[in-house]
């Protein structure tokens, strides 16, 4: 998930490109490198320490300059994530989600100095070209994409646009109904929208769960987003949808999915006005929003192997590379949900494979 808040992506831009570079020295063993420090605990000039590493912001070496050998693993290493101050934290402030959530949703880290150089080197630049490969977009032919909305809200379209959901669910059984289902059930192999399953299972060899919107989706405002950005997939953000369309299928969607509108428990109704400010309203009732956190812990304890590997990297972690479990494959050995009618293995159809 990489529904980012854009003040916050701003704040972390900020904070890495302003103010002073203070020089560090001492070994990355210790945490008590001499130099400035973020709240007395990280390396302030951590974006030095990163440019001089080649922009290898998740090496070994880098993270235990700029954190501290004891903060950048295990239990202190994933306390540290829920610290805004820290330069690897993916966390972000209640706003969003209504809550204290844990790391329900990210943000880009601060220390993830590549993307924030190369948006502020090529994107303000009026002679950016390319790589000198084919020709820049013209900003009119942009204008229509420009409908990015953050999990806070921002860049929906203003209150008062949009449609009952009853009006919605017309529009959704024109445009998705043929291949979602006219419920959300799913249909002609594509993925349901709906369903009445819990995520969790009993036993790590039982039938994956079907994911949907009500059980799986952690943010209603990036249903939206999603929706009016991709969707249809012959012509998404389509201008005969338009807001107040891609708004009322959303509702419609919700609704399906049985997400409440308030503490009470109440839910959407037919006659039900679904705009921007409805679609806020139940943003923190999304029922998975709070399982989701990011887990940027880098693999640096073991060095990469082509050749001569140690049998726990091989196959089944015993050595035995014929043993091994496939990634389409289900705990219980049954495909992965439509892999084979998307794979034109089996015809078309809802579910897994002979149902």
């Amino acid at each position: 998930m990489f529904n980012t808040k854009k003040s916050l992506v701003v704040a972390s831009v900020a904070a890495l490109f302003s103010g002073s570079v203070f020089a560090m020295s001492g070994s990355s063993d210790s945490n008590t490198a001499s130099g400035e420090k973020i709240d007395g605990k990280y390396a302030a000039n951590y974006a030095e320490i990163i440019k001089k590493a080649d922009g290898k912001y998740l090496d070994k070496e880098v993270i235990e300059a700029i954190l501290g050998k004891d903060a950048a693993y295990g239990r202190n290493g994933l306390e540290g994530k829920l610290d805004p101050a820290n330069p690897y934290s993916f966390e972000v402030d209640d706003s969003i989600d209504g809550g204290n959530h844990g790391n329900a949703q990210c943000k880009i880290p601060a220390a993830f100095t590549e993307v924030h150089e190369s948006v502020a080197k090529n994107f303000y630049n009026d002679d950016y070209t390319a790589r000198g490969f084919g020709t820049p977009i013209a900003e009119s032919a942009l204008e229509k994409w420009n409908i990015t909305v953050d999990g806070d809200g921002k860049g929906l379209p203003k209150a008062g646009v949009g449609m009952t959901v009853e009006e919605g669910g017309k529009v959704y059984v024109q445009f998705c109904g043929m291949c979602h289902g006219e419920f959300g059930e799913g249909a002609k192999g594509y993925l349901a929208l709906a369903v009445e399953e819990d995520l969790v299972t009993s036993d790590f060899t039982d039938p994956a769960p079907m994911k949907a919107v009500g059980n799986y989706w952690p943010y209603a405002v990036t249903l939206f987003d999603y929706i009016r950005r991709t969707m249809p997939f012959w012509t998404p953000n389509a201008p005969y949808i338009g807001d107040a369309g891609y708004l009322g299928m959303t509702g419609y969607i919700l609704q399906s999915n049985y997400i409440p509108i308030n503490d009470e428990g109440e839910e959407l109704a037919e006659d039900t006005f679904f705009d921007s400010a409805m679609l806020m309203k139940m943003n923190k009732y999304m029922p998975n929003q709070g399982n989701f956190f990011c887990d940027h812990r880098p693999v640096i304890h073991n060095a990469r192997c082509m050749t001569n590997c140690d049998k726990t990297q091989v196959g089944d972690g015993t050595g035995n590379i014929e043993n091994y479990r496939q990634a389409r494959k289900l705990p219980d050995g049954t495909p992965q949900y439509n892999v084979p009618q998307r794979l034109h293995e089996d015809k078309p159809g809802v579910g897994h494979a002979g149902m």
